[in-house]
């Protein structure tokens, strides 16, 4: 079974399939949840290959930032289909 763990708290969350990172709301901050604040800012620790292609909103709003690095992500705009390891920015 598939697991995503988060480095700051320890948790590990397993799921079937595939999840909606938006849906950890108990271990992610989320702010606007539509890809325009930066809140739910996430660094893919390990795993990255087991989440979506980087939105368009994410793209815009790392742009804006000046956000470079390409472990960056917003956890509204994620979906997991694997193990990844995430540390939560916020």
């Amino acid at each position: 079974m598939p697991t995503l763990r988060f480095v700051n708290t320890g948790t590990q969350v397993e799921f079937t399939g595939s999840v909606a990172l938006i849906e950890m709301e108990d271990h992610i901050m989320f702010g606007c949840k539509s890809g325009n604040c930066g809140t739910c800012a996430v660094r893919i620790v390990s795993g990255g290959e087991n989440l979506s292609e980087k939105t368009d909103r994410e793209h815009r709003l790392f742009e804006l930032t000046g956000e470079t690095d390409p472990a960056m992500r917003l956890a509204c705009q994620c979906k997991a289909y694997g193990d990844a390891v995430l540390f939560e920015i916020n």
